[in-house]
């Protein structure tokens, strides 16, 4: 009986190190990939980003092309679209203005908690 009662600590002494050594690994692959997860994914936000705000400026400058055609004196705009408006947290600030009768354009983000 002594026998078998050793035998056991000694299967759970070695399904404890087992444990213990699996889960370093899985601690250290996860350190390893989690910074390019957020990499990856910070990634994604700039891109969506720059492509929200391509979209914009191109309806802008659009829009400054049709006011420029009905309104001579048109010399351009700024327009504001909050979070309300659009699918951000921040805000974005779109100039249209006339340079040698051409209407050009840029656009700006706002947001101080931007990641």
């Amino acid at each position: 009986m002594y026998q078998r009662s050793s035998n056991m600590h000694n299967r759970h002494g070695a399904a404890l190190i087992i444990a213990l050594v699996l889960l370093t690994f899985l601690g250290i692959v996860a350190g390893m990939v989690l910074p390019q997860i957020v990499r990856v994914r910070q990634e994604s936000k700039t891109d969506l980003l720059r492509a929200q705000a391509q979209q914009l400026l191109d309806d802008a400058l659009r829009r400054a092309e049709e006011k420029r055609e009905a309104i001579p004196e048109f010399s351009g705009e700024t327009l504001t679209l909050g979070p309300d408006q659009q699918p951000f947290a921040g805000t974005f600030q779109i100039t249209t203005r006339l340079e040698d009768d051409t209407c050009v354009g840029e656009v700006e983000f706002c947001d101080e908690n931007y990641n």
